[in-house]
């Protein structure tokens, strides 16, 4: 290949790699069934669910947490969120909302837990995010 098609081929691959950049991350949810079965943690996921309970708020000494629990739409496992409200604005979420959840799987033994769902002000980890009927929260 001549310099003229390296030049073209670096320029399509830089391209496409910017545009994946600005796109919002597609749920995968057997990814998170697959990092369950194989007990992975510490794995940025993007899920799709719907809110099944709702629970209390938990304080710890990196603030308030939201929680409520999310049956993913396929496979046979329900997550724990635990969103930062210390950091990020609280989603109204209401049982039997369909949800899209992007932050990081941890494994337990009830299918999961996923939190950094907000951004990072510190800037040392992935922003994740929660989208309810329409609004994207972090």
């Amino acid at each position: 290949m001549g310099s003229f098609g390296r030049k073209v081929g670096t320029a399509c691959g830089l391209t496409l790699l910017l545009a994946a950049c600005g796109a919002a991350a597609r749920p995968d949810n057997s990814a998170i069934v697959a990092d369950f079965r194989d007990h992975r943690s510490n794995v940025e996921v993007t899920a799709e669910g719907t809110v099944a309970r709702l629970l209390t708020d938990q304080t710890s000494s990196t603030g308030t947490h939201e929680r409520f629990i999310v049956k993913l739409s396929s496979g046979d496992i329900t997550v724990e969120i635990e969103h930062n409200v210390s950091i990020g604005a609280r989603v109204p979420v209401a049982e039997g909302d369909h949800l899209t959840i992007h932050g990081e799987y941890v494994w337990n033994a009830q299918g999961g837990l996923i939190h950094f769902t907000h951004h990072d002000p510190q800037g040392t980890h992935e922003g994740g995010y929660i989208e309810d009927n329409g609004k994207t929260y972090d």
